[in-house]
């Protein structure tokens, strides 16, 4: 059945900032006979393709996307076993917290730290999402993607896939579209519980003897308690968490006790911007008209209702501007623009 093309469909309703104009033209996919005669589409009227997934991610420009959007929504979750692992395959339209939801039902071990982090499966990948020590490559075994250039699926093994932090071989090369997922699991796994807000929530609890189901729990209260909740509009952390050297790290610290940092392992320190944010630069809370810094977390830029993308970016550069005029460290966006 040919795909359905939608003309001037509005952005802001399919992100959960709920910024931004229209899509010149709109499909969804889901398959890859449909992203064949999408991309077929595209390239007879010579447009410029974005892809979106559940757009937690994205903030949409006011001027809207004047080629073809394509939200991914292939479908479809299996679980084989191997060993002691078992293997999950889901394809990259699925909300990712299903797929979180579904492995600690089956008592699987490896995604559990990162539950309730908004979007698909598929932009999980791509952006090499993470939270409280975990991150989306941990348990990939394999990413399928699309690639446009030679119109041909192919497969890359998680060596291959690029990750970095919040990076990957999906994000800086946009001819590779993600299709489906491999995530490797374990049935015999080890609580990873060092974060602090972890700990905290579960020493307040005195829970000890740790279940996959505690964790869950755990994080999915502490992610709730830190970002607003519908109608607001929030793209999650706008920011990534800078990477300084060592030497940069000490100076810091000698003019900001207590600065909250993470030791990389090698000749790196990594900052947390949300303690920037609100330590140094005193944003947490802070509102300008439609838009703020929600009030538990600074790192959280929202939408109070009617804001506008240049709105976000506005309130984002002076947020930017304050933290590196006081430290000297530049903030990075973390949210990806479509425009």
């Amino acid at each position: 059945m040919a795909i359905h093309i939608e003309e001037h469909v509005a952005l802001a309703p399919l992100t959960t900032m709920m910024v931004g104009g229209n899509a010149r033209f709109f499909t969804r996919i889901e398959s890859i006979d449909d992203l064949g005669e999408g991309l077929a589409f595209a390239r007879a009227q010579n447009l410029p393709i974005f892809i979106l997934g559940g757009g937690s991610n994205v903030l949409a420009s006011d001027e809207g996307f004047l080629g073809l959007v394509m939200k991914i929504e292939i479908k479809g979750i299996s679980y084989e076993e191997h060993d002691a692992t078992m293997r999950v395959t889901a394809g990259a339209g699925e909300v990712w917290d299903d797929v979180v939801r579904g492995a600690v039902a089956r008592g699987l071990w490896g995604i559990e730290n990162l539950s309730l982090v908004p979007g698909t499966i598929g932009g999980a990948v791509v952006q090499n999402i993470g939270a409280y020590g975990a991150e989306a490559r941990d348990t990939v075994l394999w990413v399928e993607a699309f690639d446009m250039q030679a119109m041909q699926l192919k497969r890359f093994l998680r060596n291959e896939c690029a990750f970095g932090y919040r990076e990957s071989i999906f994000k800086k090369n946009n001819d590779l579209i993600v299709t489906r997922v491999a995530l490797e699991l374990i049935r015999d796994g080890v609580p990873h519980v060092d974060y602090e807000d972890v700990k905290k929530y579960l020493g307040e609890r005195n829970i000890v003897s740790l279940s996959l189901a505690d964790i869950r729990e755990a994080v999915v209260a502490i992610r709730t308690a830190k970002m607003p909740a519908s109608p607001l509009g929030t793209a999650g952390s706008f920011f990534k968490n800078p990477v300084i050297s060592a030497e940069e790290y000490a100076r810091l610290e000698k003019e900001f006790p207590g600065i909250k940092a993470y030791p990389q392992g090698d000749t790196t320190v990594k900052l947390s911007a949300a303690w920037l944010l609100d330590k140094i630069g005193g944003f947490r809370g802070y509102r300008r008209g439609n838009v703020g810094a929600y009030e538990h977390q600074a790192l959280v830029l929202v939408n109070y209702g009617g804001a506008t993308a240049e709105d976000v970016l506005s309130l984002a550069s002076e947020m930017k501007e304050r933290v590196e005029e006081k430290t000297n460290v530049m903030l990075e966006e973390e949210v990806v623009m479509m425009k």
